[in-house]
């Protein structure tokens, strides 16, 4: 989306001049990945041809998600 539509868009809906169009990318990613959908589906929405290029820059997501259920099974007493 150009400039030209995103930042009168986000000024219109009264939000943040500081919000930028790859926050937007970021946080829907971090939607989908909370979903707990796989990185291909997640690489198919945002337009990655690739979906290394997907991992490498959400990995930290991923793992956040792997690491949240271990926590809470170690929380649990290891059942889920």
């Amino acid at each position: 989306m150009s400039r030209r539509g995103f930042e009168p868009a986000r000024d219109l809906a009264g939000l943040p001049s500081s919000l930028t169009f790859h926050d937007l990318r970021h946080a829907a990613a971090s939607r989908l990945i909370g979903a707990r959908l796989d990185p291909v589906t997640v690489a198919t929405v945002l337009g990655h041809e690739d979906p290394t290029v997907t991992l490498r820059v959400y990995a930290h997501l991923w793992d956040r998600e792997r690491t949240d259920e271990a926590v809470r099974l170690a929380f649990a007493g290891g059942r889920s």
